[in-house]
Order: C-alpha cells, then structure tokens, then sequence
C-alpha cells in the first residue's frame, strides 16, 4: 500500500468505511424486520460500537491528509475530483463532532427505535416519548457542533440534500400551500364521488404480495441482488452493490397501500441497483441526495402506476390474481387511484394532499429544533397542525404523531426531501415523454426498460458525482420547477373531479 497513490490510498480506506455503513444498514435493516424484542439493548451498543469505529476512521489524520493530496492532484471536473470532494465533505462533518456523541446518537437512536415501535402499536404516545426526547437532545447537540453558530435546521437538512436550506424551503412550501388548498377545495366542493370499490374489497395479503412482487420484477428490480420483507414502516436499503432490501405493508381491504408501497420502494430499489458498479465503496459510488432518491420512487409510484397506460397492462394481472376484480376496467378504475381526500396518514395520501403532510412535519421539526415546542406537546401540536391544514384530526397517536419511523432515527431535516422528491419527479417524468413520444405505448404493453435506461442515464449512472440541482439541470435542461408537478396535478383533478 506504501506505493500506491493517494488516489488509490484514499479509496482504500474509504472502501472499509463504506463496508461499516453497510455493517450499519444491515443491523438497522433487521432491527426493523426479524430481530427479536429482546435484542434492542444488545443492537444498541453494536450499533454505537460501529459508529464510533467510523468516525475514528473518518478523522484519522492520514484519511484527512490523503484527501488533501487528492483534491490537489486531482484535474478539475474529474472523477477523482468529485471522489476527493465527497470525501472531504464526510471527513470535515465527522471532524466537528465528538466520538462520545456519535456513539450516544447511535445507542439511543436504535433504543428508540424500538420504543417508536412498541409505542405505535399501542397507539401510546408515552411510551416513545422519553426516548424521543433523548434523541431531540443529541440531535441538537450534533447539530451545534455542525452549525458553529449557524441554523441548526440548515445543517441537519445538508445531512440529506445537500445545499438546501430554510429559506428555500419556506417560499417553496407557502407556494405549495397557495397553490394546493384550491385544488383540494375544488374536489371537494364538486358533485363527483368517487366510486372506490374497484379498489376496496377482501384482498389476501399473499395475492397483493405475489401481485407486487409481479410489478416490481416487471418495472426491472432484480430480486437476485434484492429482497422484499414486511415491516411497520416500509422502507428501501441500500446494503451494498448487490445487496438491496425493501419492506412493504398491506391492507386486506385495500389495495393502493400496498401496490403503491412496494412499487414505491422499487423506484428507490431500481436507483440502488443502477449505481456503477465500478465505482462501488468510493466516496461518489453512493447516491447524491433523499431528494433525488425520493424523486425515484414517486415518478415510479405516481406518473407510472397511477397511469391508465400502466392499468392496460396490469389489470389482466390482477384480475388473474383475484377473481372479484373480473368485471374492472380501466376507467373505472383510474379515478380511485386520484381521490383527493384529507387523510391521516402520510404514506397513503393522495398526490393532492401528500406535500401538505409534509408541510406539517416541516414547521414541528424546527419548532422543536429551536425548543419553540417541547416533546410533551407534540401529539396536541400535531393534531392542531393537521385541524388548521388538512380539516381533520387523529383519533390515536398511532395514525398520528407516531405514524412516521423518521425522528426515532434523529432524522430531523429528512422530510423537506419527500417534497423535492415530488417535484422533482414530475419534472423527470415530463423530459422522458418529451424523448420518448412513444412512452405511454410502452408502458401499456409492459415495456418499462426504455423509461428505465432512461433514468439509469440521466440519474443513476452519475450516483454522487454531481449535486441534486446540477443533476436534475443536466436531465431536464432546467432548474427544478414547481410548474411540471403543478401541471400534472391540476390536470388529473380537472379529469376526475369534473361532473
């Protein structure tokens, strides 16, 4: 090793440093899927001891002086130069924060875990609640000690889009806000019903499995180098090259949460998978941001399964794989895929109403940031927020504030990216009809590899190279715009809700 370069030195070292985040990502995957109750306290401290022997290797002098001798030998616009960007981004964070700090955020993150978890089956707030706040407490540490005096909020939300910050996300959720409540005033205010029996019914958990499964191979997830488990909050792991896990869950008496989940999650998967391999275990192997991660799974979850070219070609399936759906058709059932209705849960909002969602938990994460709100009136606070945006409130805190798995985490700052991801979306999908005029024949016959080389072209193949706004420049030929996703939304509502 003494004779290889600093290019190759670096990507040695950052090679065992990415294999103890996948280290990390499998414990975490498995806290959520099979690991006995009685493990939380022994996967606490595995999980505290990996985050401190990361942070230990991500502020080793030699780390931190052979990303030097890169960024200086490397030639502007390079690979290498990205790699030595990317790399110094990670090894300046780590420097800022203390060992003791990582690895009191990792013990107490996955001990709460595991708190959220009991506390949302039990719909008791209570019982989540100490640990939520011992969470909040170490988050805001971190975040000092990022923000050196700075917007504590701006630091944790560099965390996932890098870049983005408060005062853009203000104008871009008022606008939002401005532009949706007409939107839903005018679905609701109209004579139209929408008939939901299409979708509604008795649906076995094994058939919408097996129809998911059938989706998500046919849009190009390769179930080789991937895997689909259930668990309470669906979500996409990337472990490492080959290895990408998803998690679903089902209603027996609706078929859009699910069907919508796991293609959701697919649309993350497919991302995973489409990384370069080549450039696997270096600092710019991994993907650039939540928001074009989420930008993935929601063109995948919205433009395409929601379609009606996508039903021409997956009712047959599903009429094959319940027998009650027989007499469907497509028109009839298009429009309960585009209800617009207030609803508790995120992750089950309708396109309408689902940024709004996110507005919510954009103002109560800074308010509790800032110690404007404290945890023991966070469920009243939520509930008041959903009341004054959304009409409605929650009658347990299990659809409520304990809904979403994101703050046990310490993932505060992680939600703004579900609505960049939105937009951004809607954008890509826009430029792919716009290259392949043909698009909808070819989702309606099944096809979905050209809209997957596509994608793979303009967003995965560039994994961390270039930042979010530089990346969706280069796909689109524009700044990210509201208008694309504007566009599309005004245009189903019209359809549907005009009588």
């Amino acid at each position: 090793m003494s004779e290889s370069t600093p290019e190759q030195r670096l990507l040695a070292l950052w090679g065992e440093i990415r294999d103890i985040t996948a280290a990390e990502g499998l414990l975490a995957w498995d806290q959520e899927t099979y690991m006995p109750s009685g493990g939380v306290e022994g996967r606490a401290k595995m999980m505290a001891t990996l985050a401190g022997v990361k942070h230990a290797r991500l502020t080793d002098p030699e780390l931190r002086d052979l990303v030097a001798q890169c960024e200086e030998l490397a030639q502007p616009g390079s690979v290498a130069a990205a790699n030595a960007y990317r790399a110094r981004r990670e090894v300046e964070r780590a420097s800022k924060i203390p060992a003791s700090l990582t690895k009191a955020l990792a013990e107490a993150t996955s001990t709460a875990l595991a708190s959220w978890q009991e506390a949302r089956a039990k719909a008791d707030f209570s019982l989540f609640r100490d640990d939520l706040a011992q969470v909040l407490d170490l988050t805001r540490q971190e975040a000092a000690a990022l923000a050196n005096g700075g917007s504590l909020y701006d630091v944790l939300l560099d965390l996932y889009e890098p870049g983005a910050t408060e005062a853009d996300l203000e104008p871009l959720f008022a606008e939002l806000k401005r532009e949706l409540a007409p939107l839903v005033q005018q679905a609701a205010d109209s004579r139209v019903r929408v008939d939901e029996s299409p979708v509604k019914g008795q649906f076995s958990s094994a058939g919408q499995r097996d129809f998911g499964l059938h989706t998500a191979r046919a849009m190009g997830f390769d179930f080789d180098r991937g895997r689909l488990d259930s668990s309470a909050h669906p979500f996409c792991s990337g472990i490492a090259g080959g290895d990408t896990r998803m998690t679903w869950r089902w209603q027996e008496d609706d078929l859009r949460p699910a069907l919508f989940g796991i293609v959701h999650e697919t649309g993350h998967g497919l991302y995973e998978q489409g990384l370069p391999p080549e450039w696997d275990r270096t600092p710019i192997g991994d993907t650039i941001s939540l928001g074009i991660h989420e930008s993935q799974s929601r063109l995948w979850e919205n433009h395409v399964a929601r379609s009606k070219p996508f039903w021409e070609w997956a009712l047959p399936r599903l009429q094959g794989t319940f027998p009650s759906t027989a007499d469907l058709t497509v028109d009839r059932m298009w429009p309960a895929l585009h209800t617009v209705t207030p609803s508790l849960i995120r992750v089950e909002a309708d396109e309408a109403t689902y940024n709004l969602h996110i507005a919510v938990r954009f103002e109560l994460e800074r308010a509790l940031l800032r110690s404007e709100l404290e945890v023991d009136d966070l469920p009243a606070a939520w509930n008041a927020a959903y009341r004054e945006l959304l009409g409605i409130e929650s009658p347990n805190d299990a659809d409520g504030v304990l809904q979403d798995i994101h703050w046990s985490m310490g993932a505060f700052g992680y939600f703004p990216t579900y609505t960049l991801g939105t937009l951004t979306a809607a954008q890509l999908f826009a430029s792919a009809q716009e290259t392949m005029p043909d698009l909808d024949e070819q989702i309606a016959s099944g096809d979905f590899s050209q809209l997957l080389r596509w994608l793979r072209d303009n967003i995965h193949s560039h994994a961390g190279r270039y930042d979010a706004d530089e990346l969706v420049q280069k796909a689109t030929g524009k700044a990210l715009d509201t208008k694309p996703f504007l566009d599309y939304l005004q245009a189903v509502v019209r359809e549907v809700y005009t009588s």
